[in-house]
């Protein structure tokens, strides 16, 4: 049995296309805001991030505050250094790294599934890969996914694969990688088959985009079958895209 539809004896495949921070792992990666009065510098969790971007620099206790020009060196490569293998060995110290999305991929991993890691980090991919690696090796995972396709849209490079440059929006870039991630699912388990693909998320701004995604991606498509699963502590459903003239009354 597929999480992203029924077994079948098609040749069919599901597809499990991951983010990473909040909704695969929580991670201690910090972002840093800097108090433009005072030079000082906070440290805050992708999570607590989350809470205050909205009210940096308007009226109340975060109006001083902004992200500086190195706000996310952490969720990029520095030379002699690997920030995100670090983190996850940090992380899996402690008892709380499991994000929502952790029981679909221990089930991509021991069902073999291709998989794909869509993330607004700037590492290189041989990085996540390498932090999937150390997952795996510190038994957290079973073993390293089938590893389809990863976009870390903020490196350099893969912004330009993309078709980005510096002024390209995160969910701009996410929305074009779900696109490369399904034709590359397509070219190496064939066209032919009724595919199924999935993609978590816990941002509700990237849960919109994944959705504008798979809709593109259903109307190049219509024979497979497209999943939203969103992750987001206030909402936690999986969504199935269906065309807009797929009838929505029962037929006979």
């Amino acid at each position: 049995m597929s999480l992203l539809g029924a077994s079948r004896d098609d040749c069919s495949v599901s597809f499990y296309f991951f983010d990473i921070d909040d909704n695969l792992l929580f991670l201690p990666t910090r972002i840093y805001i800097t108090d433009t009065e005072t030079g000082a510098e906070k440290g805050l969790s992708t999570g607590a991030f989350a809470d205050v971007e909205s009210l940096l620099g308007k009226p109340g206790p975060w109006e001083a505050w902004a992200l500086g020009p190195g706000a996310f060196r952490d969720f990029s490569d520095a030379p002699g250094e690997s920030a995100f293998v670090r983190d996850i060995g940090a992380a899996l110290g402690g008892r709380s790294w499991r994000g929502p999305s952790w029981p679909l991929y221990l089930h991509a991993c021991a069902e073999g599934r291709p998989t794909a890691f869509i993330t607004a980090r700037g590492h290189a991919p041989e990085t996540i890969r390498a932090g999937l690696a150390a997952l795996a090796a510190a038994g957290a995972a079973p073993c390293l996914p089938d590893v389809l396709a990863i976009f870390p849209v903020s490196h350099p490079q893969t912004r330009a694969a993309l078709g980005g440059d510096a002024h390209t929006t995160t969910p701009v870039l996410k929305r074009r990688a779900i696109l490369q991630a399904v034709e590359a699912g397509l070219a190496a388990h064939g066209a032919a088959p009724p595919h199924r693909f999935g993609m978590s998320d816990d941002d509700p701004r990237n849960v919109s985009l994944i959705v504008a995604a798979m809709r593109d991606a259903k109307a190049r498509h219509p024979d497979k079958r497209f999943f939203v699963i969103d992750t987001n502590r206030a909402d936690h459903v999986k969504l199935e895209v269906f065309a807009m003239d797929y009838p929505a009354t029962k037929q006979g």
